[in-house]
């Protein structure tokens, strides 16, 4: 099963209306596709980006999107990716 993962999911600078999915203390701030992609990697999700894709509630932004294959849920998969990117950064 697969999943995908918009970046304004994990970005603290969105609001829960604009699409984010975990808490703003969970999140990190412009998340890129490349880092939530090599923080799937390293859950061995098998990433793929695409780029070329906009989030339907901003379809006017290509902000690409990171598909994984699913193997847990995925908010958790969100706060794992999210944590990672945070210890990357650090």
């Amino acid at each position: 099963m697969k999943a995908i993962i918009w970046p304004v999911y994990l970005d603290s600078k969105k609001t829960k209306g604009e699409g984010r999915r975990i808490s703003k203390d969970s999140a990190v701030t412009s998340p890129k596709l490349r880092e939530i992609s090599k923080a799937a990697e390293k859950l061995g999700m098998k990433p793929k980006i695409e780029n070329s894709k906009a989030y339907p509630k901003s379809w006017w932004e290509l902000s690409g999107r990171v598909v994984v294959d699913r193997n847990m849920p995925k908010r958790e998969i969100l706060l794992k990716i999210s944590n990672l990117i945070k210890s990357s950064r650090s």
